[in-house]
């Protein structure tokens, strides 16, 4: 019953939403709190607690370094121009002031260095009071994982294949062998865990972060995007290029590829939960856009019906 409150009275809310306006909930005004810098708070939905304090994490499993797995290479190369500034990180894990925020659970990817997808997976359906791991996305069937493993082709040598990271996790997200998923998958795999409840999962990708701010942000929705770690460059590398198992598609991961959630901005920035760096992450808006863009802005959320 709690649940279904909730989505009905997001859903009225929802729906006085217009682009760039911030409107307040139709029984209960939005907390605003009042600095001389003028810090605009969203607190989310009505009684949905958050589930965990912005120094909890995840628990871990223990880390394997399978050997039948090619590592991931994570480093630039020296001559590629770093085109970004250090992330600016929120003290105390509080939302910086003078940012439009939505106050969102935080949780870290310690310990799965490649899962960065499913944390975030994690903290959008916390905010929503849903309680759910990484892990146990995993575990309990609601995102598909593939190995990645070799075969010898006569004209081609040692050959990588895998599955379609639309469709599925690739790797074991708690080593560095790991790779990790695109929206497709993560949208899927949403939808498969609220099947029988009053949200569902949409892909909004294609529109800039700005936009995502005037539509999703300001009507307090947190949006899982792509990007890069530390908004460094993205590049591809022979090591990481797969075959779709039973197809001839190829599959050139980009390395750097990182996954965050948005949940605010300024003029300046835009505030992610970074699982890397932590709550209320800054980076500047034009090199974030431009890592979202090399990632293909991809998007995805959840509303109530």
């Amino acid at each position: 019953m709690k649940r279904l409150a909730a989505a009905v009275l997001a859903a009225l809310a929802l729906s006085s939403c217009s682009t760039g306006a911030e409107v307040p909930h139709p029984t209960e005004p939005v907390d605003v709190t009042e600095t001389t810098t003028q810090t605009f708070i969203f607190t989310g939905l009505p009684e949905i607690p958050t589930l965990r304090t912005d120094t909890e994490t995840e628990t871990a499993a223990p880390e394997t370094e399978p050997e039948s797995e090619p590592e991931q290479t994570t480093a630039a190369p020296t001559d590629t121009p770093a085109e970004t500034a250090p992330p600016i990180q929120s003290e105390g894990g509080d939302p910086p002031e003078g940012v439009k925020c939505i106050e969102a659970p935080y949780f870290s990817q310690e310990g799965k260095p490649a899962g960065c997808e499913l944390i975030c997976t994690s903290m959008l359906l916390a905010y929503y009071d849903f309680a759910i791991t990484a892990d146990e996305l995993i575990s309990e069937g609601y995102i598909e994982q593939a190995v990645v493993d070799t075969y010898q082709d006569p004209e081609r040598g040692t050959v990588m294949f895998s599955g379609d990271p639309n469709k599925a996790f690739i790797g074991d997200p708690h080593t560095p062998y790991g790779y990790g998923c695109y929206s497709g998958a993560i949208r899927s795999c949403l939808r498969r865990y609220l099947e029988n409840e009053f949200f569902d999962a949409v892909d909004i990708g294609g529109i800039s972060l700005k936009d995502l701010c005037m539509e999703y942000i300001d009507c307090g929705e947190p949006v899982i995007v792509w990007a890069s770690v530390d908004m460094e460059p993205l590049f591809t590398a022979e090591a990481n290029t797969w075959e779709i198992e039973g197809t001839d598609e190829m599959v050139e991961w980009k390395s750097n590829e990182h996954c965050l959630l948005l949940v605010g901005y300024n003029d300046e920035s835009y505030c992610f939960h970074d699982p890397l760096r932590g709550a209320y992450t800054l980076y500047p808006r034009d090199v974030a856009e431009t890592r979202y863009r090399e990632m293909g802005s991809q998007a995805v959320t959840i509303h109530p019906w």
